[in-house]
């Protein structure tokens, strides 16, 4: 099976954050952005997140990689918007 899976999901401060693709490669996510909007050529924080790994897992594990790593950014951006400061560098 080779599956890719993805979501749009709005990590606007998450996104900015050093350290933000290293992240997606321990939770063995990949992202692509969409930096601008049509108009305005402004930063969006709309991120098209997937799983990086396609080959040589089940298709529960995949979308099972997505939901836990999807869901651990999610809790991420959460927090920043609350004020928490977190070191991305710490988040396994």
């Amino acid at each position: 099976t080779a599956l890719r899976d993805s979501v749009f999901v709005k990590l606007y401060s998450l996104g900015q954050k050093p350290g933000f693709d290293e992240l997606l490669d321990r939770l063995r996510l990949e992202a692509s952005s969409r930096f601008k909007d049509e108009k305005n050529s402004r930063y969006t924080g709309i991120f098209d997140i997937a799983n990086s790994e396609r080959l040589g897992q089940s298709e529960v594990q995949l979308i099972n990689t997505m939901i836990n790593g999807v869901g651990r950014l999610i809790d991420l951006e959460k927090r920043l918007e609350r004020g928490e400061k977190i070191n991305l560098a710490d988040i396994r």
